[in-house]
């Protein structure tokens, strides 16, 4: 029998992430289910969790893991390095699933897992859904990987082999220990489809398993609005989903300027929250993104001068990733 493992990683515990460890508990199935705890600034204490598994910043550090990020925070930029302590806990289970504290599935990981396991799937995430050419994070990867291999997926939730577990961990280490060969430092949602690829793992599409109409990175899905989930047939897979504060809280964080601008798709957004935003509220937000308007102009005219710079120097994007030398890696 097929041994498992289902990980939902938390930074906060708080009612809603009670509620979401309930969900994820309740549809583990005859796995193992257990809580991640980043406990960097602060300890948890005792919660009414069976397993817990708690880390720090200088636990991950202390197992060979660069402390590199190119945005947000370490685990925003480097959410797989979690998985590869776990695994270093606990290295017997045949397959893991991590899921994110603001992630849902509709079923049971338990088939989730059954399904990975019957297709010797080494790895189960959702490739990026708008073409690569088009991500955001595609130009500034290419530092490090080569445009035919490199790869973007959404890790919310995602099924590794133990064998994709110790080969990706491995490379991470590695790459750690490159420094400065490493000029972009990957973020997980690039390294880890890219990696598992050019390592011959076996990648499958989390929507060969389930409906992913509701997967992706933006907008959330109020926590209040959840169909019932144990009604559904098959499987589906749901993120972000919110409880009210955050929910209203990411909307306005999140949306574009020129859309606080237009208003009417805001607007309705908001109105699905149970207690929606005042107008001042609405207003400051929309100030606020003006500002970082301004500032994804500047970040765009770096990547503008970056590819500007390629180009001059005859840069090929199609060359081999500028990690390789020869049969070297870092």
């Amino acid at each position: 029998m097929t041994s498992y493992a289902v990980v939902l990683k938390a930074f906060a515990w708080d009612p809603f992430v009670e509620r979401q460890a309930a969900r994820s508990r309740d549809a583990t199935g005859a796995g193992d289910f257990f809580v991640s705890l980043d406990e960097t600034t602060a300890s948890f204490g005792t919660l009414p969790i069976d397993n817990l598994f708690r880390f720090s910043r200088s636990s991950l550090e202390a197992l060979g893991l660069a402390s590199r990020f190119e945005e947000g925070s370490l685990l925003w930029w480097n959410p797989d390095y979690t998985h590869y302590a776990f695994n270093r806990s606990y290295p017997d289970y045949d397959y893991y699933v991590f899921v994110e504290y603001d992630a849902v599935i509709a079923g049971s990981y338990e088939t989730l897992v059954q399904q990975a396991a019957a297709h010797d799937a080494d790895l189960v995430v959702l490739p990026i859904k708008q073409p690569l050419a088009q991500w955001r994070w595609t130009l500034l990867h290419r530092q490090t990987y080569g445009a035919r291999e490199l790869r973007g997926s959404l890790v919310c939730i995602s099924v590794f082999s133990r064998r994709a577990l110790e080969v990706l961990g491995r490379r991470r280490r590695e790459m750690s220990q490159s420094g400065s060969r490493v000029p972009f430092w990957p973020s997980a949602e690039v390294f880890v489809p890219t990696e598992a690829a050019r390592a011959g793992l076996t990648t499958l599409s989390l929507s060969n398993f389930g409906d992913v109409a509701l997967y992706d990175a933006f907008p959330p899905v109020p926590e209040y609005r959840l169909p019932p989930l144990d009604g559904l047939n098959g499987l589906g897979f749901i993120h972000p989903v919110l409880d009210d504060d955050r929910y209203v809280a990411s909307m306005l964080r999140s949306t574009r300027f020129v859309d606080f601008v237009r208003g009417k798709a805001l607007r309705r957004s908001l109105a699905l929250a149970a207690s929606p935003p005042s107008s001042l509220q609405v207003a400051r937000a929309g100030a606020s993104r003006l500002r970082d308007a301004f500032d994804v102009r500047r970040r765009h005219a770096a990547v503008r001068l970056f590819a500007k710079l390629a180009d001059e120097r005859s840069f090929d994007p199609a060359a081999p990733s500028p990690l390789d030398n020869g049969d070297a890696r870092p």
